[in-house]
């Protein structure tokens, strides 16, 4: 009978401890970032096409979004 190890790698530990201090970094960005303020606002969104087709100009679709006043809000 073959005993395995159960000892992790050094390997994986590593993978962990890099994993584990990202996750570190990430709490602490949030912390310092708090939320002041949150609503929910209706907006219209338009989705249109733009471009030529040419390498140069392709054509690519464009969401516009607008409040319900009217006022463009921005494009992606």
């Amino acid at each position: 009978m073959i005993n395995k190890s159960t000892t992790p790698k050094i390997s994986e530990l590593l993978l962990k401890n890099v994993d584990l201090k990202r996750q570190l970094r990430i709490a602490k960005e949030l912390q310092q970032n708090k939320v002041i303020d949150l609503n929910v606002q209706k907006v219209i969104k338009v989705t249109y096409r733009v471009g030529l087709g040419t390498p140069d100009d392709p054509v690519r679709e464009i969401n516009s979004y607008w409040d319900e006043n009217g006022s463009h809000l921005f494009d992606l």
